[in-house]
């Protein structure tokens, strides 16, 4: 199952070539990751209850279609876990039912102490059962 977000193009997205800016979907896919951890009791800071937080190790994005000011996005999302301590996050961002990039974003997570710790349980099963 995919997790979803819709979001509207505004001024502040658009670049000097008339198009939606590389940091602008950055943004986009960051809010979708923030919305979905705080629907199910977490933030990025505390993603398991005890303060271990969430860090950004690898990002790829492809792009596919040009977004312009205005455009109404569809961002999907589902999870991967690749290792005990590794958890991908895939995201297809569509532009009127049009896929217009592709992004996945690598983390990892730390406690307290800034050392990794496994991937939290219920992210787990999210990723194992396609739920999101």
């Amino acid at each position: 199952m995919v997790y979803t977000q819709k979001f509207q193009l505004s001024i502040r997205d658009i670049n000097y070539a008339n198009h939606m800016d590389h940091l602008a979907l950055l943004n986009y896919l960051h809010e979708t990751r923030v919305r979905f951890l705080r629907e199910h009791g977490y933030s990025e800071l505390d993603v398991d209850g005890n303060g271990s937080g969430l860090v950004v190790v690898n990002l790829q994005c492809s792009y596919r279609k040009e977004c312009f000011y205005g455009d109404l996005l569809t961002v999907n999302m589902t999870l991967q876990v690749l290792s005990p301590t590794k958890l991908q996050f895939k995201y297809q961002i569509y532009n009127n039912d049009v896929l217009s990039a592709e992004s996945e974003i690598l983390v990892v997570f730390l406690n307290k102490n800034k050392k990794i710790i496994p991937i939290p349980e219920y992210l787990i099963n999210i990723a194992t059962m396609n739920i999101v």
